[in-house]
């Protein structure tokens, strides 16, 4: 009978100690990542894995932008929608001093409410969200609406005025790649949003206490005069009747423009998301398939081939025992 030589015994055995420790690796591997492909040797499909990980990659972040997103237009919806009520009151207003049986003086009084609303309305114009303006485009570091004073003296808030401020950048805004095939425009200008209704705001205010602003129409230029009463008593009233058809304009054309504009934005965000939902969905089936591990079939795996190596180390040690006996 022939004795197999011991340095075959060795190599024979450490050969199967290598197997089992790269099998027992292997498994270990994959039940702790829960995947059975990491290189391009282990399949054919390998490219293909590694797109799909890529967007998967790509539509978690398009997804952290859209839950950004919906924060932002959530606060902007908000803020023209205080905005509105703004102009609905005032209306209000104007519509109860255009009566000729208030006195100038009853008038007056209502132009407080008036200027409350106006600064108000300012205040929403230059609001921030997380630290930004959101109505100065990429001008956001500064107030969109500056605070300036009528050339003609008057008495009190019909003094001030306030003038979108059109630095450069207010014009510009950002768009946001919100999927693969849909991108949002974040920010409007604030000079098309809020500037009638400011100056509609203005106007109604200065006539109810007594002042005219100039020009008759459009935008206020910071100039006007003081009303003579009871002279100019008409051209008051006529004022203040022309100041209700602006305030409606501004809140129609302008605030409700952009109210409407805003929500088509947010269905946009919703498409885009049921798009990379879809996406992510035919990645994750394709990934299980070609890509994921089955966790309990390499968990037995991991089992069997630790089960191996241990047995495999004590005939090592036996056998190193028994060649050192015999050198002995």
């Amino acid at each position: 009978m022939t004795r197999v030589p011991d340095s075959i015994r060795f190599g024979t055995l450490l050969s199967g100690i290598y197997n089992h420790k790269r099998e027992f690796d292997r498994a270990a591997k994959e039940v702790s990542s829960g995947k059975r492909v990491f290189a391009p040797s282990d399949s054919v499909n390998y490219p293909q894995i590694v797109a799909h990980e890529a967007k998967l990659q790509d539509i978690s972040s398009f997804k952290s932008r859209i839950e950004s997103l919906r924060g932002y237009f959530a606060f902007v919806e908000e803020n023209l929608a205080q905005a509105n009520n703004v102009l609905v009151r005032a209306k209000e207003i104007a519509v109860q001093a255009a009566n000729e049986t208030l006195d100038p003086a009853a008038r007056e009084r209502l132009s407080h409410e008036v200027f409350a609303l106006r600064d108000h309305l300012v205040r929403l114009a230059n609001s921030t969200y997380q630290g930004q303006y959101i109505w100065g485009g990429a001008d956001s570091d500064d107030p969109p609406f500056d605070a300036l004073t009528y050339t003609v003296p008057a008495s009190g808030p019909a003094s001030q005025r306030y003038v979108f401020d059109a630095e450069p950048g207010t014009n510009v805004f950002n768009k946001v790649k919100v999927s693969y095939d849909f991108e949002v425009t974040v920010g409007a200008h604030g000079g098309d949003t809020f500037s009638r209704a400011i100056g509609a705001l203005e106007r109604l205010g200065r006539a109810l206490a007594g002042y005219s602003t100039n020009p008759p129409t459009g935008l206020p230029n910071g100039t006007g005069s003081a009303y003579s009463f009871p002279t100019d008593y008409p051209l008051q009233t006529q004022a203040i009747r022309q100041a209700i058809d602006l305030l409606e304009e501004a809140r129609a054309n302008d605030i409700g423009n952009q109210r409407t504009i805003v929500g088509s934005k947010m269905t946009r965000l919703d498409i885009a998301e049921k798009l990379i939902t879809m996406d992510k969905d035919a990645s994750l089936e394709f990934l299980a398939k070609e890509r994921d591990s089955d966790i309990a079939e390499a968990a037995t795996r991991l089992t069997r081939s630790d089960q191996l190596l241990q047995a495999s180390y004590q005939v090592l040690a036996r056998i190193s025992r028994l060649s050192l006996i015999d050198f002995i």
